[in-house]
C-alpha cells in the first residue's frame, strides 16, 4: 500500500496540515446547522477520509493505491480498467485537496438529500453514477482528441484523481432547480447556467491541465445527463457527426505501438521532470508498484522512460521502464 502516511498522519508528510482542522470545524458547524442530516453524504465523505488516512486497511485494499485507482484515459479505454471511473473519486493528494472537496461535497449533498427526502441510499447511488459517467465521458473525449490527432499523449496517457469532476456534476444537478437564478462568485453575480463553466475556467487558469479540464467539463455533461438525458444525447450525436470519436474502432494490442509512436514522440518535452506513479511492473521491479518517481528523460521515441525513484530505501536510483508503466500526475 502507501509507503507514507497512516491514520493521524499526512500521506506525504509527518503530520496533518493545520488548515484541515479549520475545514473540519467549518464542516462540523455546517452539519450541525441543518435540521435534516445528510447521512448519505456523510457515508461518501467517510469513505474518502478513511481511505486517505488509511483507517480501514480493507477499504484501501479494495480501492488500491494511487497508481491503481487514479483516472487515466489510456488505462480505462485501452486496458479496460473500468474501476478507475469510480475509485479515482475517492483518492486525494493531500489534506487541503481532501478538505476542500469534502466541504464542497457536504454543501451539495445537503441540498440534494433534502430534495430526495433524506434517503441516504439515493445520494450514494447518485454519487457513484455521476462518477462513472463523468470519467467515462472524460475517457472517451480524451481518447477521441488523442486518436484524432488534435492533442498529443498528455491528454491520453496522463492521470488525475479527486472528486472535482463529480462535484461539477452534482453542482449542475443542484443548479438545475433554479437555472435562471444568480449566484455570488467571488463577489460577482453569475447566472446559474454559467456558474459551472466560470469555475471550470478559473480552475484551468490556476492549473492549466488539459486532462483536468476535460474531467471537469465531463462532470457538467454528466450532471446534464441526469437532468436532461435527451438534450445530452442529442449533443453527443452532434459530436459524433464530426467523427470526434472515429479513432475508437480498435483498441487491440496491435495498436499499442502506433499509440506510442503517435503521441509520445511529441510528448517527450512535457514528460521530462514530471511527477509519476509506478504501475504494472513485473518481475524484479514489481515491488516498485505504487511508488512515486520523477521522469528524467524519454528513450526510444517515447516507448521507454528513465525515472528517478523517490524511495530513499532503494539503491536503484534511476531506472528505465516502459512508458505504460508510469502514470504522470
Amino acid at each position: 500500500m502507501f509507503r507514507a502516511g497512516g491514520f493521524g498522519r499526512g500521506r506525504r508528510g509527518s503530520g496533518i496540515n493545520p488548515f484541515f482542522y479549520y475545514y473540519a470545524y467549518r464542516m462540523y458547524q455546517q452539519y450541525q446547522a441543518v435540521p435534516n442530516k445528510p447521512h448519505g453524504t456523510l457515508v461518501v465523505m467517510a469513505v474518502m477520509a478513511s481511505y486517505y488516512f488509511e483507517v480501514f486497511p480493507l477499504l484501501n485494499d479494495i480501492i488500491g493505491d494511487i497508481s491503481s485507482a487514479c483516472f487515466s484515459p489510456a488505462k480505462v479505454l485501452r486496458d479496460f480498467e473500468l474501476q478507475r471511473t469510480l475509485f479515482s473519486s475517492f483518492v486525494h493528494g493531500d489534506e487541503l485537496h481532501l478538505a476542500y472537496n469534502l466541504s464542497s461535497l457536504l454543501t451539495k449533498g445537503i441540498k440534494l438529500e433534502e430534495r430526495y427526502g433524506g434517503k441516504a441510499e439515493k445520494f450514494v447511488l447518485l454519487f457513484c453514477l455521476v462518477s462513472v459517467l463523468t470519467h467515462g465521458f472524460a475517457a472517451i473525449i480524451a481518447g477521441g482528441l488523442f486518436h484524432s490527432g488534435l492533442f498529443d499523449g498528455d491528454v491520453y496517457y496522463n492521470a488525475t484523481y479527486g472528486s472535482s469532476g463529480v462535484l461539477f456534476a452534482l453542482q449542475t444537478i443542484v443548479l438545475g432547480e433554479n437555472p435562471r437564478g444568480n449566484y455570488s462568485f467571488f463577489g460577482l453575480q453569475v447566472p446559474a447556467h454559467r456558474l459551472a463553466l466560470t469555475e471550470v475556467g478559473l480552475l484551468y487558469l490556476m492549473n492549466p491541465s488539459t486532462l483536468n479540464l476535460i474531467v471537469h467539463v465531463s462532470g457538467i455533461l454528466a450532471g446534464m445527463l441526469v437532468l436532461r438525458p435527451t438534450k445530452v444525447i442529442n449533443m453527443l450525436k452532434y459530436i459524433f457527426g464530426f467523427n470526434l470519436f472515429g479513432g475508437f474502432s480498435n483498441f487491440s494490442n496491435n495498436n499499442r505501438a502506433r499509440e506510442g509512436r503517435r503521441g509520445e514522440g511529441r510528448n517527450t518535452p512535457r514528460l521530462n521532470g514530471k511527477r509519476c506513479v509506478m504501475t504494472g511492473l513485473t518481475g524484479e521491479q514489481a515491488s516498485l508498484n505504487g511508488t512515486w518517481a520523477s521522469i528524467v528523460r524519454v528513450l526510444e521515441n517515447g516507448n521507454k522512460v528513465v525515472v528517478k525513484l523517490d524511495d530513499e530505501t532503494t539503491t536503484r536510483g534511476e531506472i528505465a521502464v516502459d512508458r505504460e508503466n508510469v502514470l504522470p500526475i
